[in-house]
């Protein structure tokens, strides 16, 4: 049994139904994976300082929020939302753990005003604001500036923002043309939005197929 082929086979996303070649097979299944983990010590580094309303964006079938190195009480203590909008990544979130998932388009004029309203939606109106956020290996798919406005305007002050993102790596024909093209840049537009960066570093390349040096952020909105 291939037990690779197993772990990275995913409802809707089956190996042998892939549309995507080389760029998304077993192999490139399990660099996301381990790419993905890459900002893992950084959130467990501020595991005690994530607050009691969490985000994490486009998790797929690997939300880092759940690996087994966070304690549990920190996950207790949680309230957790995943903003997806495959729905087959919905189906077995929704199965699998207790979460909020926020079914909603990054890309549309209206992101901004519906994540809002979803907000509300899961917290019974109480809360307007996510204490932190992650966006890990997203931003080559959307427009990223507005989305990281959007993050701007729901995170409460002195939240938490975590993003990592190798520009130009992961799957090429789902890239949006409003996607970053350089580290330089990323870390430009956050201040920019008004992001206060508390910590910035660039990871080397973790596969010969990674065409620059990973990025990671911790931002802060004070």
């Amino acid at each position: 049994m291939n037990t690779k082929k197993n772990v990275v086979s995913w409802p809707g996303w089956s190996l042998k139904e892939n549309k995507f070649g080389k760029e998304f097979d077993a192999e490139a299944r399990v660099r996301m994976i381990v790419t993905g983990r890459k900002i893992l010590p950084y959130l467990l580094e501020n595991s005690y300082n994530l607050g009691k309303k969490y985000l994490e964006i486009g998790p797929f079938f690997t939300p880092i929020i759940f690996s087994e190195e966070f304690p549990d009480e920190v996950i207790e203590n949680l309230e957790i939302s995943f903003l997806e909008n495959d729905i087959n990544v919905i189906e077995w979130l929704d199965n699998t753990f207790k979460c909020n998932i926020l079914d909603l388009n990054m890309n549309s004029e209206s992101f901004t005003d519906h994540l809002k309203l979803k907000m509300k939606e899961a917290f019974n109106a109480h809360a307007n604001y996510y204490d932190s956020v992650v966006i890990s290996q997203i931003i080559n798919y959307v427009d990223y500036k507005e989305l990281f406005k959007s993050i701007f305007s729901i995170l409460d002050h002195n939240g938490l923002v975590f993003v990592n993102n190798v520009v130009e790596y992961g799957i090429p024909v789902l890239f949006s043309e409003k996607r970053p093209k350089s580290n330089q840049e990323v870390i430009e537009t956050a201040e920019a939005i008004g992001y206060k960066v508390k910590c910035q570093e660039e990871l080397p390349k973790a596969f010969s197929s990674e065409p620059y040096s990973r990025l990671i952020l911790i931002l802060t909105k004070e």
